[in-house]
């Protein structure tokens, strides 16, 4: 049977339980799971921000329009709750098969 989780899923949730335990910290997972916005993340361009490499103009204005640097991490969030939800139904089908009297 296949996985309810697909791999990518699967580490988004075990880095999250690493940063809620202090095994990572938040930017390092900002880092690796923020959106991506003309080939830098949002955690690269924060450090440049902060290093004087760019100004808060650029930076708000590669950030703060339409690309969301949370947006990934939304629709990572999004999969995963809307596949335990099916598989709550789907796990309640199954109990209520296996506690029939009469089976095939």
């Amino acid at each position: 049977m296949p996985p309810i989780l697909t791999k990518t899923e699967r580490m988004f949730i075990e880095d999250w339980f690493k940063v809620i335990e202090g095994k990572m910290s938040l930017l390092e997972f900002y880092t690796k799971w923020g959106s991506t916005r003309k080939g830098t993340r949002f955690a690269e361009d924060l450090e440049k921000l902060e290093n004087g490499e760019i100004d808060i103009e650029e930076f708000r204005r590669k950030w703060s329009r339409k690309a969301d640097w949370k947006g990934r991490i939304r629709k990572l969030r999004h999969d995963i709750r809307k596949k335990y939800e099916l598989a709550k139904e789907e796990l309640e089908l199954i109990k209520k098969f296996l506690e029939l009297e009469r089976q095939p």
